[in-house]
């Protein structure tokens, strides 16, 4: 790495310096990078923003990668995702990412964590961080899909070193194309008419000149779909389990499926791990690498 080696103006070489780094995040198995300016979070709530994890931050360094594997998208027992996790890879390069700032540049450098803080709320959205570097834009169905790959893990490093920001993209992800002439003829997208808000589901927009123009989202019938297992389920089978009085019934409880898969995801996953994607099952962004024989 040379960004270290000061440039004719006395400077590090900022730029140099981002490409050495999204280099190593390539190289290690990242398939986007992308940087937002610390400053472009003032849309995030008071507490959720750069500098509440890292006072003095300039740059929050975006990767992507480690996607479900085409298989299983095919699978028709998706509940194995929470317990075959790929999420974790890219925590994993993101700390990385975060040492290699602060030992080789000497910049002070924080992996955004993929939990929740008070409140159930994110440390900061890596969402939120993704569409403002670039990798992709948020989508009809709620995940940050990005052009040619579609659905994908993220992670964030918050760092005090001033990289050159990339920005959102010009042409957003989501709606596709596809999508796009399907509403025109029947006033739905792939992802509205699995999963349609106004009949049980969870999602409902509007799409006009090929751009969302309104989203639905129903989060909290969202979560019981998706949470089934992992913290939220350990929790609830947990609680009832304390109150039940029958000894043997109390037994089945803690002996069940329920406890002994939700035991087994929160080993195996150190994210949340969605037990529904529906909507990304029928999503067309990404669609080519997600189709094989």
């Amino acid at each position: 790495m040379n960004a270290k080696q000061k440039n004719k103006s006395g400077k590090m070489d900022f730029a140099l310096a981002k490409t050495e780094i999204v280099g190593v995040a390539h190289n290690s198995g990242a398939l986007v990078s992308g940087v937002a300016a610390a400053e472009a979070f003032e849309v995030a709530p008071a507490g959720r923003r750069p500098a509440d994890l890292l006072p003095n931050a300039s740059s929050v360094l975006v990767i992507g990668g480690a996607q479900p594997r085409a298989g299983d998208w095919q699978s028709p027992n998706y509940q194995h995702m929470e317990v075959t996790t790929t999420s974790d890879r890219i925590q994993g390069l993101a700390l990385k990412l975060a040492r290699i700032v602060e030992d080789h540049y000497g910049y002070y450098a924080v992996c955004v964590p993929p939990g929740v803080d008070q409140g159930q709320q994110a440390f900061m959205s890596i969402s939120m961080a993704a569409d403002l570097a670039g990798c992709g834009s948020t989508s009809l169905a709620g995940p940050v899909l990005h052009s040619e790959y579609g659905f994908m893990y993220y992670g964030a490093v918050i760092t005090t070193m001033p990289l050159p920001a990339d920005g959102p993209l010009e042409t957003p992800a989501c709606p596709a194309p596809e999508c796009v002439e399907m509403y025109a003829a029947e006033g739905t997208t792939p992802c509205t008419n699995v999963c349609p808000i106004g009949s049980g589901g969870c999602l409902g927009g509007r799409v006009e000149a090929g751009r969302i123009v309104e989203r639905q989202y129903d989060r909290a019938r969202c979560t019981t779909r998706v949470q089934n297992y992992w913290v939220p389920g350990f929790q609830k089978v947990l609680g009832e389990t304390l109150r039940e009085k029958d000894a043997e019934k109390q037994k089945m409880k803690l002996y069940s499926s329920m406890f002994s898969r939700t035991l087994w995801s929160m080993t195996y996953s150190n994210v949340s791990q969605g037990q529904c994607a529906e909507c990304m099952r029928v999503c067309p962004v990404g669609l080519a690498h997600r189709t094989k024989r």
